[in-house]
């Protein structure tokens, strides 16, 4: 009996001491690496003669500079097309180099290249433990495209799937893959639907000419943006809004642009549908049965990219396409500049750890 009661007031101590100790010295979040908290801007670099690189912008403001070769001492190639973030990776798609360099996201210490069956590579999206990269192939050969399928455990192509010409930004809804064919040096005017289970083509959805963005409402419906034909002049085509079922891949609805009306970047942010046209932004509800004739002010401005976040505007201006371009920060309600933030040439997509 007295061995219990010593046995027992030995463990009710323990506890009472862990307890203590847990509540007077509290989990530290240990730091990831310099690149944790902040965003990032792809820059594509002078075609053909310079390096793409990466700028870093923290939570706390401040602006880091080609980030990955200050890290690894060594130029990441030409041109950085995109970035995707997965996991605790960040994947660099560089187009002219054919290759994809992986990064731990919160260092940029490189951990690898995927260069196998990757050709002319374009964008790259990720769900669970794969990816999907579009790839030009040869610019001049309209039949060579591809999406090249990547086991991100190996960093192997365990697939491709061949697709209509100029395969561009991909999106992925439940079990299918949605593929803009903007074209490569000709147009196309489709998006291709992939089913992700048999990585195998479900069929072309012809939408307009020169699609160059799609999102997700989240309602069900895949939005797609056609430029249209804008050179050469009397060949130019209208740009059009496509609605699209996400489940069936049935078009629903297409608003049309007049013929010399070219828009770009399409996003989604509470609620509203934002593109911009001719240097303007405008604002549309998915329920509106017509296009917004006014433009939202104060966001005018011909971009290079724009990409909207959380109620606010990122759009890059690239300048002279040979110097350091420039990221500016809008409010969307109030059409405020936030900010100006300095990036490098040819800075081509906002990168958000999300």
């Amino acid at each position: 009996m007295k061995t219990f009661k010593i046995t027992a007031f030995l463990m009710i101590t323990t506890l009472f001491f862990a307890s203590c100790s847990s509540d007077d010295n509290p989990p530290v979040n240990i730091p990831k690496g310099d690149y944790e908290n902040g965003f990032f801007i792809t820059n594509e670099g002078a075609f053909n003669t310079g390096t793409g690189t990466i700028t870093f912008v923290g939570d706390d403001g401040k602006v880091s500079q080609n980030i990955y070769k200050t890290v690894n001492n060594e130029d990441l190639g030409n041109v950085v097309q995109s970035m995707t973030l997965k996991g605790d990776k960040a994947y660099i798609v560089v187009n002219n180099s054919n290759k994809i360099v992986v990064a731990n996201r919160y260092t940029f210490k490189k951990e690898g290249v995927i260069s196998e069956d990757i050709s002319n590579p374009r964008y790259m999206v990720a769900e669970n433990d794969r990816a999907f990269v579009s790839n030009w192939g040869d610019p001049s050969d309209p039949s060579d495209d591809f999406i090249s399928v990547i086991n991100l455990n190996t960093n192997q192509v365990i697939n491709t799937i061949s697709v209509g010409e100029g395969p561009e930004n991909m999106l992925i809804v439940n079990t299918k893959l949605f593929v803009n064919l903007k074209g490569g040096w000709g147009h196309n005017d489709q998006v291709a639907i992939i089913d992700l289970q048999t990585q195998s083509l479900i069929e072309n959805v012809g939408v307009g000419d020169v699609p160059n963005s799609l999102i997700d409402d989240g309602r069900g419906n895949v939005w797609i943006l056609c430029g249209g034909i804008s050179w050469p002049v009397n060949s130019q085509s209208e740009g059009k809004l496509v609605r699209m079922s996400a489940a069936t891949g049935s078009v629903i609805r297409i608003y049309n642009f007049d013929t010399t009306e070219h828009p770009a970047f399409l996003n989604f942010d509470g609620g509203n549908l934002y593109y911009n046209l001719e240097g303007k932004v405008y604002k549309m509800s998915p329920s509106s049965a017509d296009l917004p004739e006014e433009s939202v002010a104060g966001l005018d401005g011909f971009f290079y990219s724009m990409a909207t976040y959380y109620g606010d505007m990122y759009a890059t201006d690239a300048k002279d396409f040979n110097s350091e371009g420039e990221l500016k920060i809008f409010n969307l309600a109030s059409g405020t500049l936030l900010e100006t933030i300095p990036a490098g040439i040819i800075p081509g997509s906002v990168v958000f750890q999300q």
